[in-house]
C-alpha cells in the first residue's frame, strides 16, 4: 500500500472560542475550515481615504514546529505543553507485563503513549513510553521483550528498559542500532542490573511480577553506558497533533463509542475494551472486568486516541513465540503497512498505516485517501493487532 500525496486535510477543525464573556453558555465551538481564512471585509465607498484593515492572522491547527514559552514546549508524545527538560528528553520504552496476577501497575499514567502487543495467542504485554518520569522512584513491574517491541522503541528513538528477553531479541539489543537497559539476563551482552531489583509488594505477588526498574538506577545507568537523553538530528515525530485552541472532530466519520481489540485471541484473555466519556473526551481502558489503575497516582489510565493497528504475523516455535511485522526491511519492500483503525472525540476513522522509511523512522497513520490523520493532544493508546483475529475487532 503506497503513501499518496499528502492532501489537504478532510476533517472538521473545532476551534474553541477564547474570551467569551461569563454570560457566554454556549456548548458549540465554532467551526473552522482547515484552510486559513482569508478576510471577507468589505470597506464601503468613501471619498475618504479609507483605513486601512488588517488581514487576520492564519489559523494554525495541526502543531508543525515546537516552540519554546516561558520554559515550556510541546511534547513529541502527546503535543501538550511540558517542561522544555523533559520535551527534549528522550523517553524510556518500558515492557511491562499484563497479566492479572501483576495488576495494579505502578507509575503507568505518566505514560504517554502504551503499546498492547501479542506475546502468544492467549497473551499481551505493554510497552509504554515515559518521558516524564521524574516524579517515580520506581516503575513496573517489569518483564522481558520482543524484537517486534524494540522496532516500536527504535521509532520513537527511545531507551528500551526491560527484564531480559526472547532468544529472537538478542541480536538487535546487542547491537548498536538500540540504546538498551536490561537485567543481567542470558543472551544480554551488556547489562545494566543496577537500574532493577525486587520490590516486596506484600500479598501473594510471586518473584516474577514483583520485578521493578528503579529511576535512580536508571539515570546511573543511562550515564554509565554513556547513552545521550538528547534526540538524534534524525529524530521524526511519530504523531501529527491539533494545536492548541482546535481539536480534531471528524464530524462525518462513523461514532464510536465502545472498542473491543479483539473478541477472540489475546485481547479477549485480558477481557481488553475501551470505553469514550463524551464529558471529558477521552476513553478509559477496562481489563479483566475493570478500569486499568495504576498504584502510584490513585488513577485509571484515560487517553484520547485509540489505535488498532493491524500487522502480519506467524509462529516462530513450538512455544508460540510470534513474528510481528512491526518494522521496515528494505530487502523486501512489500512489509512494513497494513490496515488500521483511528479512533477519536468518539469517532472512528478507517484507513492504513505505514512504515515508509526504515526502523529509525516511525509508523505513520493515514485514510483511505492517503491523508495522515490528526491525533488531539493527549495520551494514545496503540493496540498492535495480530492479522489471524483481525475479523474479531468490534466497534459500536
Amino acid at each position: 500500500m503506497k503513501r499518496k500525496a499528502l492532501a489537504a486535510i478532510i476533517l472538521t477543525m473545532s476551534l474553541f472560542a477564547a474570551g467569551c464573556g461569563d454570560g457566554d453558555n454556549s456548548t458549540q465551538p465554532a467551526q473552522l475550515d482547515p484552510k486559513p481564512i482569508a478576510s471577507t471585509t468589505q470597506t464601503p465607498e468613501s471619498t475618504s481615504t479609507p483605513e486601512p484593515t488588517q488581514e487576520p492572522e492564519p489559523t494554525e491547527q495541526v502543531i508543525t514546529d515546537r516552540v519554546v514559552k516561558d520554559g515550556m514546549i510541546q511534547s513529541y508524545l502527546t503535543g501538550e505543553w511540558v517542561d522544555e527538560k523533559i520535551g527534549n528528553r528522550r523517553p524510556l520504552a518500558v515492557s511491562i507485563p499484563n497479566q492479572k496476577s501483576c495488576l495494579p501497575h505502578y507509575g503507568i499514567t505518566n505514560a504517554g503513549i502504551i503499546y498492547q502487543v501479542p506475546l502468544r495467542d492467549n497473551l499481551t504485554r505493554l510497552f509504554c513510553l515515559f518521558e516524564d518520569f521524574d516524579d517515580l522512584d520506581r516503575i513496573g513491574p517489569v518483564r522481558s521483550i520482543r524484537d517486534y517491541m524494540v522496532y516500536v522503541g527504535m521509532e520513537h528513538d527511545a531507551i528500551v528498559c526491560h527484564w531480559g528477553s526472547a532468544y529472537y531479541a538478542n541480536d538487535l539489543l546487542n547491537s548498536d542500532r538500540v540504546d538498551n537497559i536490561s537485567q543481567g539476563t542470558q543472551g544480554i551482552a551488556k547489562p545494566t542490573s543496577g537500574a532493577f531489583d525486587r520490590y516486596n509488594r506484600g500479598g501473594s505477588y510471586n518473584s516474577t511480577d514483583s520485578a521493578y526498574m528503579f529511576i535512580d538506577g536508571l539515570k546511573k545507568g543511562v550515564e554509565n553506558r554513556g547513552y545521550s537523553w538528547d534526540y538524534h538530528d534524525s529524530f521524526e515525530p511519530k504523531f501529527l497533533f491539533a494545536a492548541d485552541g482546535a481539536r480534531a472532530t471528524y464530524d462525518d466519520a462513523k461514532s464510536a463509542t465502545k472498542i473491543y481489540p479483539g473478541e477472540k485471541g489475546n485481547y479477549n484473555t485480558v477481557g481488553a475494551y475501551f470505553e469514550y466519556d463524551s464529558a471529558t473526551n477521552k476513553y478509559d481502558y477496562y481489563e479483566y472486568g475493570s478500569k486499568l489503575r495504576d498504584e502510584h497516582s490513585g488513577t485509571t489510565l484515560q487517553v484520547d486516541n485509540v489505535v488498532l493497528q493491524v500487522c502480519y504475523g506467524e509462529e516462530r516455535d513450538a512455544h508460540g513465540y510470534l513474528a510481528m511485522e512491526m518494522h521496515r526491511d528494505h530487502e523486501h519492500p512489500g512489509n512494513g503497512d497494513g490496515k488500521m483503525f483511528f479512533f477519536t472525540n468518539g469517532k472512528v476513522v478507517e484507513g492504513y498505516w505505514e512504515r515508509k522509511d526504515g526502523d529509525d523512522k516511525p509508523a505513520k497513520y493515514y485514510d483511505m485517501d492517503g491523508n495522515e490523520l490528526v491525533f488531539n493532544q493527549g495520551k494514545t493508546f496503540v493496540c498492535i493487532i495480530w492479522d489471524k483475529w483481525e475479523d474479531y475487532i468490534k466497534y459500536e
